[in-house]
Formats: C-alpha cells, structure tokens, sequence
C-alpha cells in the first residue's frame, strides 16, 4: 500500500505550479476565488510508475497502433462526434453535455499541460481545461491534431481566473465556451 502524505504533497505542489501561488494555498484560493470545478477535486492523479524509456513527463494511458496517445479515460462508445464548429456557433445548445469533437491543439499550458486550446475550421479556439486537474498533457502537442470528450460549459470567466489563465499564455479567455476534456487522444 503507497502512504497517502507523498501523493497528497505532489498534489498540492502540481496545483501550486498551476496557479503559480504557495502550494498550500493554491487549492483552497481557486475553489473560493473562481468557483472552478478544476480545483475542487482533492483526488490526486495516478502516479505513472518509473519507466526507462521516453522522456519525463505526462504518461499517456494507453498509445494505440496508429500511434496516437489517449489521455484521461478511454473513449466512451456510442458518443458521436459533433464539428467543434457547432459546438462553438450555439454553445447554449451543447451546454452541460458530454460531446466528441476533433480539432487541432493550438496552445497548451507551459507550466503544467493542465489545460489546453483546441480550433477546427471556421471555430475560434476553445478553451478545454483537463477534468479537474486529474491528468495532464505534455507541453509540446501544439500543432497536433486531437480527439476530445467531454462536458460543455457555457459561463465568464471571473477576472481572476482570466488573468491567471492568460499569465500561462492562454488567448481564448474571452469566450464563455469550455470543454472539460475527460478524454483527449493526440495524434
């Protein structure tokens, strides 16, 4: 059995990496301040064990014959994929629902990999943060062309939370429009 206190410690510094504040405090000031589902999960990630190959970094759950990584769960089955176009002319129709939707990542958080941004034809990027930090995508996938599942929200950012996406290079922080990617396959 792994003790609890070295997982709760990474947890608490990659939150604090995250939001660039003291570890300690970063968890409760974004619950509090943003009102964001991201920050409160306490569940810490799963600890990929050491591995002698590849460089350091997020672990892909599974890396498919096409050579594609899937991070987060598994695909859910009978989800058909919606045109991240679509989803991005009427967000208040997509609201609250699970979709799948294709797009190519546009930027990616340099500090952790805890969100990123996905733009298709004919859609502005759309912000898709990692379901309440619980996986991470390594930092150069921009440029690639992704699979995402996940649920749609539709709400303003509060300022706080704009200024702290934008300080990790975030531009898609006007849109009310987000995708919580539980799934993210990277090809």
């Amino acid at each position: 059995m792994r003790p609890l206190v070295p997982s709760l410690v990474a947890l608490s510094l990659a939150i604090g990496a995250c939001s660039g504040e003291e570890p300690q405090f970063a968890a409760r000031h974004e619950a509090q301040a943003e009102g964001e589902a991201a920050c409160e999960d306490p569940t810490p990630p799963p600890v990929a064990e050491a591995e002698d190959e590849g460089p350091p970094g997020p672990r892909p759950i599974r890396t498919a014959d096409d050579g594609s990584r899937v991070f987060g769960h598994e695909l859910t089955d009978g989800i058909e994929p919606v045109a991240l176009s679509a989803i991005s002319a009427d967000p208040a129709a997509f609201g609250d629902r699970v979709v799948r939707t294709e797009g190519t990542i546009e930027r990616v958080c340099q500090r952790m990999g805890c969100w990123m941004e996905l733009r298709a034809e004919n859609a502005e990027p759309v912000r898709v943060p990692m379901a309440g930090h619980s996986y991470f995508l390594p930092r150069d996938v921009a440029g690639r062309p992704a699979t995402i599942e996940g649920r749609v929200h539709v709400a303003e950012l509060s300022e706080g939370r704009r200024r702290h996406l934008e300080a990790e290079g975030a531009m898609a922080t006007a849109s009310t429009l987000s995708i919580e990617a539980t799934t993210v396959v990277v090809r």
